[in-house]
């Protein structure tokens, strides 16, 4: 009788947990912003059925199948207590379930509310793509712009609002797409002039001779206008200035007052503007320009370009002889050893108290019309203090460096190799049993 009363126990409790397992659920979601290949839509329901905390993620039933679940990401779904809740708010979401918005501007704020004096609280990048829930009265009236507050989530989960100037707000419905804030300007000339940072002209000279001077040629160098802000942003060596204007005001031919601010800019044509504006002292200008292509992607070419040479001195040796100069070792962090280097005491190229290590520097160009036979310059900053920069080249049996004179340098270019009482090295690379006193070295220096 008991071991009948134990086995109805134990299935009746198993129909429970099958009945609790089947009804539970945590409440009711709202899908706001589905993964890419996904079976849901935007301002679907769904049944949330459990969560991970430590994945942050819900357990829901697929759509229109109550025995399929599958885990999706918090941040994509709104969760509702009720389900009547949840309904009125997918509800809300109407003619916005499928409309999306991209940034066009690097840095694009989100505000935690539908103001350009609330809190920022995420910075969108340029390109970077947000999920549209929704769009304030309007259009409103932001210094001199017009236009439309959207509530907005960003990938990832934050969550806000951001003004549309900077905006493409568009529909996505299958393979089509309508653009919803398309707009008429009346002045395409301050709208290109707002429309994206500009970089010193010198950046533009830099990039014409293939020679970055990446203590000079910084991303954050530039004239950064943003037009939701109200905020004019300059930095240049020697400079940095943030000014707020109240107002802009056509002062001539594509040329604009920043009211509130020190700062005239004149438009001189689609890829060059020119920048007055005082820095509290003295009267500046600067030339702007719009490159080609993303400041970024060019001081990463020029530091790979750097990285190559070291890597091609270290593979080509790393320890290199001169019977008058001493051994020279390069290691792969850029560091280096220079041991028997009397030779270069003697001539007053480096002190005695220049040590016998130091960094390679490679900050230095040469003008095209000493290219072809040299390679470029390399700097050897001692540890003591001393620099000594050298023309170099790469030839079958070694490496060939000439002693650049301090006073053949002009803004970090060398323009000719014809010294008076030239110092030349010739080095050749050393076997690992070579690097020792005593090596029989060839006559070339």
């Amino acid at each position: 009788m008991k071991s009948r009363t134990k086995t109805y126990s134990i299935i009746a409790a198993v129909i429970l947990a099958v009945f609790l397992g089947g009804c539970s659920k945590i409440g009711t979601g709202v899908v706001l912003w589905p993964p890419e290949e996904s079976s849901w839509e935007p301002g679907d329901l769904t049944t949330v059925k459990d969560e991970s905390f430590l994945r942050s993620t819900y357990i829901v039933n697929l759509p229109d199948q109550r025995r399929l679940k599958e885990e999706i990401d918090q941040w994509r779904v709104r969760l509702f207590k009720r389900e009547k809740d949840a309904v009125a708010w997918a509800a809300d979401m109407g003619e916005w379930r499928d409309v999306y918005a991209e940034c066009m501007y690097q840095g694009l704020p989100m505000r935690d509310e539908p103001s350009n004096t609330s809190n920022r609280i995420y910075r969108f990048r340029d390109g970077d793509y947000m999920k549209v829930l929704g769009r304030g009265e309007g259009p409103v009236q932001v210094g001199n712009l017009e236009g439309y507050w959207y509530h907005v989530l960003a990938d990832g989960g934050v969550e806000g609002f951001v003004f549309d100037y900077h905006l493409r707000v568009m529909k996505v419905s299958g393979d089509e797409m309508e653009i919803l804030n398309a707009r008429d300007t009346d002045d395409p000339v301050l709208d290109s002039l707002l429309d994206a940072p500009w970089r010193p002209q010198y950046f533009i000279e830099m990039v014409n001779r293939s020679q970055i001077d990446l203590e000079t040629f910084r991303t954050e160098y530039g004239f950064f206008p943003n037009p939701v802000e109200q905020t004019l942003y300059l930095k240049v060596p020697g400079a940095e200035i943030l000014e707020t204007w109240t107002e802009i005001i056509p002062a001539g031919r594509n040329r604009y007052d920043f009211q509130g601010t020190s700062f005239r800019v004149t438009v001189n044509n689609s890829s060059f503007i020119s920048v007055q504006y005082s820095d509290g002292t003295t009267e500046r200008f600067e030339g702007f320009v719009r490159l080609g292509r993303d400041v970024y992607d060019i001081v990463t070419d020029e530091q790979e370009r750097r990285s190559a040479v070291l890597e091609r001195l270290v593979t080509r040796g790393p320890s290199y002889g001169s019977r008058a100069y001493g051994e020279l070792s390069i290691l792969e962090d850029g560091s280096f050893s220079w041991s028997g280097k009397s030779s270069l005491i003697s001539r007053g190229i480096i002190s005695t108290s220049a040590g016998n290590s130091g960094r390679l520097e490679f900050d230095h160009f040469i003008d095209a019309v000493i290219s072809g036979s040299n390679d470029g310059i390399l700097s050897f900053r001692f540890d003591g203090g001393d620099v000594a920069r050298f023309l170099y080249a790469f030839e079958d049996d070694g490496l060939r460096l000439l002693y650049i004179p301090p006073n053949m340098i002009g803004e970090k270019r060398v323009k000719t190799d014809q010294f008076i009482d030239p110092v030349r090295i010739f080095f050749v690379p050393l076997a690992p049993a070579e690097s020792e006193e005593g090596i029989d070295l060839p006559d070339r220096q």
